[in-house]
């Protein structure tokens, strides 16, 4: 359920900061579409991931009730964020558009993904039942 709901937020994420990409702008619909779903698939299984990781140590499923395993994803998540992105720009896998904000070389809203979309999918599975 975690990947399913991750995947859904991923995708609305990915499509409302697309046009932070000149890559997403001047590529065709159909290569965009399928590069923002495979970037949502990807983010969805890297929550996982890092869920899992996270809640490892503690024997507690409910990552929100738990601060220091919550902690852990956050700083995982935003970690490994900032290592995938400058790795993908270094190599262009795709390029900002002006309009991205930037911080230490990175755009914001990737930098944040995973730590937000997770944190919501968390609220909807363990709060939101």
């Amino acid at each position: 359920i975690i990947f399913l709901i991750a995947f859904l937020i991923n995708i609305i994420w990915e499509f409302c900061h697309c046009r932070l990409y000149s890559t997403c702008v001047n590529w065709p619909l159909k290569k965009r579409l399928l590069l923002l779903t495979f970037a949502s698939f990807k983010d969805a299984l890297f929550i996982v991931i890092f869920y899992l990781i996270s809640i490892f140590p503690f024997e507690n499923k409910n990552i929100l009730a738990n601060p220091l395993s919550f902690s852990y994803f956050v700083i995982l998540s935003l970690f490994f964020s900032f290592i995938d992105e400058k790795i993908s720009i270094k190599y262009k896998r795709w390029e900002y558009s002006s309009k991205m904000p930037k911080v230490f070389g990175v755009g914001i809203t990737p930098l944040l993904e995973l730590a937000t979309t997770g944190t919501i999918t968390f609220i909807i599975v363990f709060l939101i039942k």
